[in-house]
C-alpha cells in the first residue's frame, strides 16, 4: 500500500495532477447499506449518533488519520477543492479518522482547519471498538492506520452508503455527484434548513404540500401528527376515528375501513398518501389529505413510522 502511494505521489509530482484531478475515478453505485448507528465525536467535541450526522444531507466521506504523510494530504487537498466548488450547496463533507487511539476530536479539528475547511466539512472520531464495524459497512478492512484507502464514498439522506469511487477521484467528480439529484442524493429543503429525519416530516417540517378536495392546506393542517397523535398512535374526535401508524399498524395484514385484510409496503404507503387509496383498493376518509410527496421524502417518513423507535 505504501509503495503504491509513493508511486502515486511521484506521478503527481511529474505532472499527473490533471489526470488524477479531472479524468479520473467517478462514482459507481453499490447496494444501499444502512450505516451502523454508533456514537461519534465531531471535531468541535460534540457527541452525536453517526446516522444523525448523515440524515437529510448528501455526503462525501473519506477515511484519514492526522499523522498520515502520504495519502491524507491528497485527500485533504481534494476535499478543500470540493468544499470551495460547492458554493451554497447544502451537501456535506466528512473526514473520519482510522486512528482513534491517537486522533482526538481536537486533532481532527486542527487537521481540517489546516485545509481551511468550511462548516460543511466535518471531522469525526469513532471509538476504537466501533471502527471495524463502520469500516465493514463501507466494505473496508480494519487494520493499522496505513491500511486506509484513497476512495471517496457517498452517503444519501437516509444515512445509507450508496456509491463509491475505485480510487482517488477528481474534485469535479465529487462536487458533481453531491450537487446532482440522483438516486443516492437526498436533501429536503425546509425553510432555509434541512429536514433531517422522518420525524421532521411527520411533524410538518418537511414542506410537503397537501390538499383536501380542491383546497390546498395550511402546513399546520397538513402535519400528520395533528390527527394521528404526537407519537403516531392514533386518536380521534367525536365520531371520527384516526388509525395509528406506528409499529405493525401499517405492516400487519388486517381489515381496514371495512375492506379485506391488507398490509402496507413502503411503495403502497407512498401511493396511498398521494392517491387516497389503501392496498386493498379502499378509499381513505375524505378528511385525509392527499400529499404531493416525493419518493425520497416518503421513504424517510416510512422509516420513521416503521422503525419501532
Amino acid at each position: 500500500m505504501i509503495l503504491r502511494l509513493q508511486l502515486l505521489l511521484g506521478f503527481l509530482a511529474l505532472g499527473g495532477v490533471m489526470a488524477a484531478g479531472q479524468g479520473g475515478h467517478g462514482f459507481g453505485p453499490v447496494p444501499p447499506t444502512e450505516l451502523p448507528d454508533v456514537a461519534v465525536t465531531r471535531h468541535d467535541g460534540a457527541r452525536l449518533r453517526l446516522r444523525d450526522v448523515f440524515r437529510g444531507r448528501r455526503t462525501a466521506v473519506q477515511f484519514i488519520f492526522v499523522d498520515c504523510p502520504t495519502a491524507c494530504p491528497l485527500l485533504g487537498s481534494l476535499f478543500r477543492k470540493v468544499d470551495q466548488a460547492l458554493g451554497d450547496s447544502d451537501a456535506q463533507l466528512v473526514s473520519i479518522t482510522v486512528n482513534p487511539e491517537r486522533d482526538s476530536a481536537a486533532r481532527m479539528g486542527e487537521w481540517r482547519t489546516s485545509f481551511a475547511a468550511s462548516p460543511r466539512w466535518l471531522g469525526l472520531r469513532v471509538e476504537a471498538v466501533d471502527l471495524p464495524v463502520l469500516l465493514a459497512a463501507f466494505g473496508q478492512e480494519s487494520g493499522p492506520p496505513t491500511g486506509h484507502t484513497l476512495q471517496v464514498f457517498l452517503v444519501d439522506g437516509l444515512a445509507r452508503y450508496v456509491a463509491r469511487t475505485t480510487q482517488l477521484p477528481g474534485a469535479a467528480a465529487v462536487a458533481s455527484a453531491l450537487r446532482v439529484e440522483t438516486k443516492w442524493a437526498d436533501a429536503i429543503p425546509v425553510k432555509g434548513r434541512i429536514a433531517t429525519t422522518g420525524q421532521d416530516l411527520f411533524e410538518g417540517r418537511g414542506g410537503v404540500a397537501a390538499s383536501v378536495g380542491a383546497d390546498r392546506l395550511d402546513p399546520r393542517a397538513a402535519q400528520c401528527s395533528g390527527c394521528h397523535g404526537a407519537r403516531g398512535n392514533g386518536g380521534g374526535e367525536g365520531k371520527t376515528v384516526v388509525p395509528g401508524l406506528r409499529g405493525d399498524a401499517l405492516t400487519k395484514s388486517m381489515p381496514r375501513r371495512g375492506g379485506p385484510a391488507s398490509a402496507y409496503s413502503r411503495e403502497t404507503f407512498c401511493a396511498g398518501l398521494r392517491s387516497g387509496v389503501d392496498p386493498a383498493g379502499v378509499q381513505f376518509s375524505p378528511l385525509m389529505p392527499r400529499y404531493e410527496i416525493d419518493n425520497r421524502s416518503c421513504a424517510m417518513l416510512w422509516q420513521f413510522l416503521t422503525s419501532g423507535q
